[in-house]
């Protein structure tokens, strides 16, 4: 995977970009997140009824009495042993009920967003290998669809990330594509072998695995596809670094007949290679 990189000078967006953050964090810390606004929100509006009184069927000064009928009034549950009985308390009561609805509506709609959000579920082989395939050296690396579907017109690019010198002097980072046997495959639903030859035109033409360390090269994979369960469009990336790359090695063989001439396919393989 890529190595972190330190972002110098840049501030945090923090509550600006709030959606965002809300849409990235774990599913469990969202929930726990949403659990813990509702109570300090009851535990506030209770607060108010356990000063302001004025709540019919409550024990006078008790502060759990409040409280609870702030989670009932918030929840718009209302049982009818306790119930405001005062102008005041009326008027706090609907305040709340408005932001009780009103959270209700926001907390469906963002975890209805999280929840649904289409996610692809790709593997890539730990590891790329360079082998030579009909007398080519060819860069290659294997993609797997984890779901028991299939992604339609899934299409591969690779995107090589690495250290330049300019003439003028100073260094950049140059993005160069590279080109594919076959970009795109009709139905990814088993494993996919991506393969890049490199010949005289390519980029990796005459390199060994000490030139990709010394320039710091990068892999970006990118995949895309349509999901034909979710009929959304789906996508995954998986980035190789110059030490992510074998030399002289080939991916062990994962696919198998069985007696009767059925398919089988053998994901525990996935990610061996062989000298």
């Amino acid at each position: 995977m890529l190595r972190r990189i330190e972002r110098r000078g840049l501030a945090r967006l923090g509550l600006s970009d709030l959606f965002y953050a809300l849409m990235t964090m774990r599913v469990i810390a969202l929930l726990g997140l949403m659990a813990l606004g509702i109570a300090l929100m009851n535990l506030a509006f209770g607060t108010v009824y356990w000063l302001i009184g004025g709540i019919g069927g409550a024990r006078p000064g008790d502060y759990g009495d409040a409280v609870f009928f702030s989670v009932q009034t918030f929840s718009t549950t209302g049982y009818g042993v306790l119930y405001p009985k005062t102008v005041l308390a009326n008027s706090v009561a609907s305040v709340e009920i408005i932001i009780g609805l009103l959270s209700t509506a926001l907390a469906t709609g963002l975890l209805f967003a999280r929840l649904s959000r289409p996610q692809a579920r790709v593997m890539f082989s730990r590891l790329a290998v360079i082998h030579e395939i009909g007398g080519v050296p060819t860069l290659s690396f294997r993609v797997a669809n984890r779901r028991r579907n299939a992604l339609t017109n899934a299409e591969m690019t690779i995107s090589i990330l690495r250290d330049e010198v300019e003439p003028e002097g100073g260094n950049t980072r140059r993005l160069i594509d590279l080109d594919l046997v076959r970009t795109r495959t009709p139905a990814l639903a088993l494993s996919w072998s991506v393969m890049h030859r490199i010949t005289e035109t390519s980029p990796l033409h005459g390199l060994a695995a000490d030139d990709l360390a010394a320039a710091h090269w990068v892999f970006i994979c990118v995949l895309t596809g349509l999901d034909d369960t979710l009929l959304s469009t789906v996508a995954a990336r998986h980035i190789y670094n110059f030490s992510d790359i074998k030399f002289g090695s080939r991916f062990a063989d994962i696919f198998d007949r069985a007696p009767d001439g059925s398919f089988a396919i053998d994901y525990t393989k996935f990610h061996e290679i062989e000298e």
